[in-house]
C-alpha cells in the first residue's frame, strides 16, 4: 500500500513540474508576443510568484519582465496568468522613442 502512495506521490509532483514549465513557457511566448506588438526590446523574463487553487485553472501566477523601449532604459513589467488562460499585462509609464526617419 505504501508503495502504492509513493508511486502517486512521484506522479502527482511531475504532473505539478511538468504544468510548471508549460506556464512558463506560455508566458515567455506571450510577453514576447506583447514586446514585438509594442515595439519593446525585451531584456529578462521570470516568475514571481504562483499560488495553487482548485478548479481547472488551479495554477495562478505572475511573472516579471524587464523591457527597454530607448535602449537607455529598463522597466519592469508583470504579467498575471490562471492556468494558461486569461493573461492580464502591467506596464509601468516607459518612454517611447520616436524616429526621425519616419513620418506620421
Amino acid at each position: 500500500m505504501t508503495d502504492l502512495l509513493f508511486i502517486l506521490f512521484v506522479v502527482i509532483v511531475a504532473t505539478l513540474i511538468w504544468k510548471l514549465r508549460q506556464q512558463s513557457e506560455y508566458a515567455k511566448e506571450l510577453i514576447e508576443k506583447q514586446c514585438i506588438k509594442l515595439d519593446l526590446q525585451l531584456l529578462s523574463v521570470s516568475r514571481s510568484s504562483f499560488n495553487f487553487k482548485l478548479g481547472p485553472d488551479f495554477l495562478l501566477a505572475s511573472f516579471a519582465f524587464e523591457f527597454s523601449s530607448d535602449n537607455e532604459n529598463s522597466y519592469q513589467g508583470k504579467l498575471f496568468i490562471a492556468g494558461l488562460h486569461r493573461p492580464r499585462f502591467e506596464f509601468p509609464v516607459y518612454r517611447s522613442f520616436e524616429s526621425t526617419d519616419q513620418f506620421h
